[in-house]
């Protein structure tokens, strides 16, 4: 049974150990951290009140997911999707997607957003499957923004 727990601070470099190069931390985080990966700037991401990051654990507790969520008004965004390497292709992404979407409704969100790279096609295609709909326009045409009603 996979779970959600909030990410701790022991939980960061399993997270980096998931990111080998540049490219990887791109899809990630888009341009805002930059490479080489370190605690201070992954940690950092999430030190404000209204950012939490949040894992994805299986019935032994190991950490195969992470996302963070930020919750303003009635929408949340979720950010910073990632799974374990070692367990892609395994549905892992779904189902990170769907508690991610869950753990937003329970904080009272009625729509999440969320960004992606515009060639993160396995990442579309996990957030289209979850219901999720490109929105029209964008300024930075690298970047798809998706949204979800719920």
């Amino acid at each position: 049974m996979l779970s959600l727990r909030e990410r701790v601070d022991a939980d960061i470099a399993t997270v980096m150990s998931w990111i080998p190069d540049e490219r990887a931390l791109y899809l990630f985080t888009g341009p805002r951290l930059v490479w080489p990966l370190t605690v201070d700037q992954l940690a950092a991401m999430t030190v404000t009140s209204e950012i939490r990051a949040w894992v994805m654990v299986d019935d032994e507790s190991l950490v195969i997911g992470h996302f963070d969520l930020t919750l303003a008004d009635d929408t949340a965004r979720i950010g910073r999707v990632i799974v374990d390497p070692a367990e892609r292709g395994r549905g892992y992404g779904g189902a990170l997607v769907s508690l991610a979407v869950e753990r937003a409704r329970s904080l009272g969100a009625r729509r999440v957003a969320l960004n992606v790279i515009a060639d993160n096609a396995p990442a579309i295609a996990t957030y289209e499957q979850a219901g999720f709909r490109q929105l029209p326009g964008g300024d930075r045409p690298d970047v798809r923004s998706m949204a979800l009603t719920l």
